[in-house]
């Protein structure tokens, strides 16, 4: 601990940890018709004092929110060409978001260490989203891209009472740009050497009339792929008749993706305005095990279950190196396999996601309604096995809408005592459809389907909470905020398999045809939270706050149905957090440096965590642990000069298991701590999964004037460490990643007033293959996983044009 202890206090001294203080955003600006353009002003003139943040729901500084908040601005997230949220969260230390392979979820997001599981299509998600004030808890939309953004905020730990019914972990917000006072626009184009990935986006904004603005915004993507599949013809002892032709693609993801947004913004007096904002997303990739590659020694090895023999693919290498073996499923079986789309692995995504946001203002309060209702349809088919074998297919569905209406009222009155009241309502509807494979049995002697089962799962919940704060100003400089939010979640399952092949019923290793069961959860919480703020001179801030969570229950919605799996032994209790932060933030030597610092310390008691069973291969949602949070953040940036600053980060974080009876990994055996009963292993003081120990950055962009001034040539560079963190619940051994750095650099020449720019952006420079998910590989020997990898190098040649 010395060393580590040495290293943040040299990181504190040099007081160069970042603050997102690059540029102002003005997404929240009062008069809808008339934001500031996507256009930032240049760093060195703004300081957290500038950037303004709604993380209470009001317009506040960065500087002067009690809330620990990384604000990014439209030019820090272009400056890396981060188009997805897995990029984006990069940028931010202690923030892990992953877009997963292989069904549940779709994605895992992690803030200080917790997040929750991708592996289970039941499960919300504890690091929520909130795109442009839609509160989101389904992970799958980290699938779509995002651009035109004007800021992300990211709020880390509990976050009881402003985003919709509760993000025990924290949110991550998403403003995208509006209307401009007068037409304006821009294009980009650009394009990725390595994994051939070609774009172009571009938006148009103005006045319709006086009182109506508008701004249409579209972009299109296409990539071959950054990982390479040389999977080639295998075949299974129990079918020597039907191998695996090999890889139906040579290189993955292979996506393609077309998005939208269309925003109208209407004022028709000083007193009311409404925004309107729909976007649709439309995506097509190589299947949900795109980004996926694996991790083990010698050779992929599967077990046939059928033979009850394991089949080595010998043109697999178990390495992390971007090249991988993923066989499609012979066409013969395709043929009579639904949604199996001939044996070719793919993913079909359509997103939907719209908003309207309506504000009155009154003499000393502000009323606000925010509509909300988003639907996607995911649907794949893909190889589960992740090498050439022919064994473990699913042709998987997830259909997720929800419905989403809150109401706000917020005071201004003159005297010390304000208020903050708020409803929130969220119907939502999930249907799931899995069809199943784990080996040729033959077809079905009744339709002759080739498929084992289909397993479908029909949910719906109803949520109805509602909030209130008062904030007292004690003195001018010292305020105390307390409020509460009460929450009722009801939720209803019903589960069952559809269709069982009869060729497989015999085997009993699925839950009968027919045999559906039904559930149905309820719960009452109240989370409360209070802070005191003492501002001891106009640019410092120091807050201490008492910050509650909570996430509700419901049911575990797994891949495939063991014999007498019901959803009454589906079901799952909620997620309690209790805790507090001390901060403090400033703004220095005339706004040239600001200092943002927090220390935590949270409890997390019923974590909802997912637990594998190998054989069948099939995930379910258990309360299985409590946990705790320990840690300190410290960013801050410097301007040296208006064109050159520099910023940097670090985080501590002891995110450790106060009890946890987990399952053991496969081949486990008591020599090395498989000594509970039925399976399980004590990990009480371990570490949690995704949860790194260490997170540093630190960087500098650079603006240089050519000839007369009007033309620049800019210089950015960032470099970024993670220290080691478990991708497994379990603690496979083999599933743990080691520390690793990533450098991104870019170069710009540009007009000075930003109208033109051509860019050369690196993204992990020194090619680093890293994973940031996984999951034990299904019939697969005990040191085999799964793992989702952070994208390899990249070399993008970018052009932008404003108008």
């Amino acid at each position: 601990m010395g060393s580590n202890t040495r290293i943040l206090g040299a990181m504190l001294l040099a007081s160069t940890s970042l603050a997102w203080a690059a540029t102002s955003a003005d997404a929240q600006a009062a008069d809808a018709t008339k934001p500031a353009a996507p256009a930032a002003a240049p760093a060195a003139q703004t300081g957290a004092e500038d950037i303004i943040v709604t993380a209470r729901k009001r317009d506040e500084t960065l500087l002067q929110v009690p809330v620990a908040v990384s604000a990014m601005s439209a030019s820090d997230i272009t400056r890396y060409a981060a188009t997805d949220l897995t990029k984006i969260g990069q940028l931010v230390p202690q923030v892990i978001l992953a877009k997963t392979g292989g069904g549940g979820a779709g994605a895992s997001f992690a803030i200080r260490g917790i997040g929750s599981s991708a592996l289970d299509a039941g499960i919300d998600q504890t690091v929520s989203l909130n795109i442009d004030g839609v509160q989101i808890s389904r992970g799958r939309l980290i699938t779509s891209g995002f651009f035109d953004i004007a800021q992300v905020e990211v709020l880390k730990g509990p976050q009881a009472l402003f985003f919709g019914k509760n993000s025990p972990g924290g949110v991550i917000s998403v403003h995208t740009n509006g209307p401009t006072d007068h037409f304006t626009g821009y294009m980009r184009a650009g394009y990725e050497f390595k994994a051939n990935e070609r774009y172009v986006e571009g938006a148009v904004a103005g006045p319709i009339t006086d009182t109506l603005g508008f701004r249409i915004a579209l972009r299109g993507d296409a990539m071959a792929g950054y990982i390479k599949n040389v999977a080639g013809e295998l075949a299974v002892p129990s079918d020597p008749t039907h191998p695996s032709p090999g890889a139906a693609h040579s290189r993955d993801p292979g996506t393609h993706e077309f998005l939208g947004r269309g925003t109208l913004a209407w004022k028709p007096s000083s007193r009311f305005d409404a925004n309107l904002k729909i976007f649709g997303d439309k995506l097509k990739d190589h299947g949900e095990t795109g980004g996926n590659d694996l991790k083990c020694s010698g050779h992929p090895q599967t077990l046939d279950l059928l033979s009850g023999t394991f089949v080595t693919d010998p043109y697999g290498d178990c390495k992390i190196n971007g090249v991988r073996t993923l066989g499609a499923l012979n066409p013969e079986i395709a043929a009579n396999y639904p949604k199996s789309n001939g044996g070719v692995p793919y993913t079909q995504y359509h997103a939907f996601l719209t908003s309207l946001t309506m504000n009155y203002h009154l003499d000393k309060a502000t009323i606000t309604s925010v509509t909300g209702y988003w639907h996607y349809r995911n649907d794949s088919f893909d190889n589960f096995a992740n090498d050439s074998s022919p064994t473990v297919f699913g042709a998987n569905l997830d259909d997720s809408k929800a419905f989403t209406q809150e109401l706000r009222l917020n005071t201004t009155f003159e005297g010390p005592l304000n208020f903050a009241f708020g409803a929130y309502y969220e119907d939502s509807k999930r249907d799931t459809r899995g069809n199943g494979f784990i080996g040729d049995v033959g077809p079905d002697p009744r339709n002759g389907q080739t498929n084992n089962w289909q397993l479908l799962s029909f949910n719906k919940g109803k949520t109805y909470s509602a909030f209130g704060q008062a904030i007292y100003n004690i003195l001018p400089n010292l305020e105390l905020a307390g409020g509460v939010r009460w929450t009722r979640e009801v939720k209803h399952t019903t589960l069952g398999n559809s269709f069982v092949n009869e060729n497989i019923a015999a085997l009993g290793l699925v839950e009968a045809e027919g045999d559906f069961s039904s559930g149905k959860f309820s719960d009452t919480n109240w989370s409360p939270e209070a802070t005191l703020t003492w501002h001891p001179t106009r640019n410092t801030t120091l807050y201490a706050a008492y910050k509650t969570g909570y996430k509700s229950g419901g049911f575990s919605n797994p891949s495939i149905l063991s014999p007498g799996q019901n959803a009454d032994n589906l079901s799952f209790k909620p997620e309690h957090t209790r805790g507090g932060e001390i901060g403090a933030k400033g703004s220095l030597m005339g706004g040239k440096l600001a200092i943002n610092a927090a220390i935590y310390r949270y409890t997390y008691k019923g974590l909802q965590l997912t637990s594998f069973n190998p054989t069948p291969p099939s995930f379910t949602i258990k309360n299985a642990a409590s946990a705790r949070t320990t840690g300190v953040e410290v960013d801050s940036s410097y301007s040296i000069t208006r064109d050159f600053q520099i910023r940097a980060s670090v985080g501590y974080n002891d995110a450790k298991y106060l009890s946890f009876d987990a399952p053991c990994y496969s081949g486990q055996t008591a020599a090395t701590g498989c000594t509970g009963a039925n399976g399980t292993q004590d990990l009480t003081g371990t570490s949690l999964v995704r949860a790194p120990k260490w997170s540093m950055t630190g960087g500098f962009t650079y603006d240089m004037p050519l000839g007369n001034g009007d033309m620049k040539l800019g210089f950015s560079s960032d470099a970024n460490y993670t220290s080691g963190y478990w991708l497994l619940e379990n603690q496979n051994p083999n599933g743990y990643q080691k520390g690793f750095a990533r450098l991104n650099a870019s170069i710009r020449l540009h007009e000075a007033d930003d109208r033109w720019e051509f860019a050369f952006i690196g993204r992990n420079l020194t090619n680093k293959y890293y994973a940031v998910a996984g999951s034990e590989k299904a019939f697969g020997t005990p040191d085999e996983i799964a793992v989702t990898i952070g994208r390899p190098r990249e070399l993008v040649l970018q052009g932008t044009y404003k108008f």
